[in-house]
């Protein structure tokens, strides 16, 4: 009682909070377990991933090598020590945390969902060490909370972005079933404790901190690294607002597809949403919705991209007529974003040579061909292939559509009917998340460069001088 004694208002209330949301969650704990406990494991696959980033090891092993070279360098600069000292202060936070979460999972010895969902295990073992029985509370949640803590404090401007991530992860241990939501809970209140704890006794030291009051309010050199940081990124963000239309789409992809080489299991993860108890994808052919868009929306599509160009062409050549009163040089851009975009680039050049297998087709969907990160050029399937979705693509195309009919500002319909045409192909198991994206960002920078070249053509794109020529043609033909 001392020390929460100690605790300010706000510091109270979030203590309080943080207690009434474990005693709620603890109601709800094992029907939340259940329920991911029967999520396939391809649905985990990601989660399994990040939830490794509450590893004390990320953290402790950086810390101390900068504490370490600073040291070393014995530098005088107050920037750097006081790095340092963040560096020590994230360390102490952690293992601190560390400590009295391990010591509170071996006095309390609380099962393990895995325990439960085989055999319906509630009751404690009381000084176990057994880690089956570690459940509460969480260490890789008083882990990352006891970083993210420390941040807030230091940085309390972005301290909506830094608990959101905190969240996102922590919450991984409930979905890869290592956690119950309460183990949660009590993670983060350990966390938050022994973050008011050790910054209380650094600012009794003038260390990083100054109190005014019941507040701790971070000191000069941290408010100086702060602005550093947001300088930077505004730098960084008002570089790539100057960029240029095609620069910032490559920066876009490149990092899409660091963030699909980081995180393999991203693909499958979205598709397992999708992937039944009975080992299928949840959508065929045969529902009507996919019908309705791919046999009945599709055929409309390629009706007005390619037979309505051509017609039009032909219209303009012998009767001097436009259909629907546009230029045949529009008509000819959306015919060549067609056959350039979705024909050429995305149909026989990436399906048919970057053979990745589709959903369906790998090891993790019941196929037999390994699963690939998009971009590799690999050869586990001849023709039509998984690397980029053609459809997605095909569906683009009424953004190009929408442009010759000056009606982008109903380009929001035409995002909303990719995103469906994306989600549809995901759920039937024919493309992953990234085949779908990548497809998109193809297609769009094709439609948005054919544009940029054909503004400088003529709106007749010269036909006229075509159409005496071939007058003159005839009549060379006749006097033979």
């Amino acid at each position: 009682m001392t020390f929460l004694n100690q605790l300010n208002a706000q510091e109270k209330k979030i203590s309080i909070y943080l207690l009434i949301g474990a005693l709620f969650f603890l109601l709800f704990d094992y029907s939340i377990a259940s329920f991911f406990h029967s999520l396939n494991y391809q649905t985990k696959l990601l989660f399994g991933t990040l939830t490794h980033f509450g590893d004390s090891l990320y953290f402790f092993i950086p810390t101390i090598l900068i504490w370490l070279l600073v040291k070393i360098i014995k530098s005088k600069n107050q920037i750097i020590n006081t790095i340092s000292e963040i560096s020590i202060f994230i360390f102490l936070n952690i293992l601190l945390s560390g400590i009295v979460t391990q010591i509170l999972k071996h006095i309390i010895g609380r099962p393990r969902p895995v325990l439960f969902n085989g055999f319906e295990q509630k009751s404690l073992s009381i000084i176990s060490f057994d880690s089956k029985w570690h459940s509460f509370p969480s260490g890789h949640t008083a882990t990352i909370f006891a970083f993210i803590f420390c941040m807030v404090l230091l940085f309390p401007k972005i301290k909506n972005f830094l608990i959101t991530v905190a969240i996102i992860i922590a919450s991984t241990r409930v979905i890869v079933g290592a956690h119950f939501i309460s183990d949660i809970f009590g993670g983060a209140l350990v966390a938050y404790l022994s973050s008011i704890f050790i910054s209380k006794n650094l600012a009794s030291k003038k260390i990083l901190f100054t109190a005014e009051g019941e507040k701790l309010i971070p000191n000069s050199n941290v408010n100086i690294i702060s602005s550093y940081i947001a300088m930077v990124y505004k730098n960084i963000f008002s570089l790539y607002l100057n960029f240029n239309f095609y620069f910032k789409t490559l920066t876009i992809t490149l990092l899409l597809s660091i963030v699909f080489f980081l995180f393999p299991s991203l693909d499958i993860t979205v598709s397992g949403l999708f992937f039944g108890q009975d080992s299928k994808f949840i959508a065929t052919d045969s529902d009507w919705f996919i019908y309705f868009i791919r046999k009945m929306l599709l055929p409309l599509l390629a009706l007005l991209v390619f037979f309505v160009p051509i017609a039009a062409v032909i219209k303009q050549i012998y009767f001097k007529e436009k259909i629907l009163n546009i230029p045949v040089r529009e008509w000819a851009y959306l015919f060549s974003c067609l056959i350039i975009g979705t024909g050429v680039v995305v149909n026989s050049i990436f399906k048919n040579l970057w053979g990745r297998a589709r959903p369906n087709d790998t090891i993790q969907f019941g196929g037999q061909e390994p699963f690939t990160i998009p971009w590799l050029n690999v050869d586990y399937c001849s023709t039509n292939c998984s690397f980029v979705s053609g459809d997605v693509s095909f569906f683009t195309l009424s953004l190009a559509l929408l442009i010759i009919f000056n009606k982008t500002s109903w380009n929001v319909f035409a995002y909303a009917s990719i995103l469906l045409i994306s989600l549809l192909r995901i759920m039937e198991g024919d493309h992953f998340l990234s085949d779908t994206i990548m497809s998109f960002i193809i297609t769009y920078v094709i439609i948005k460069g054919l544009n940029d070249i054909f503004k400088y053509f003529p709106e007749d794109l010269n036909l006229n001088q075509l159409k005496r020529f071939n007058s003159l043609s005839k009549k060379e033909s006749n006097s033979d």
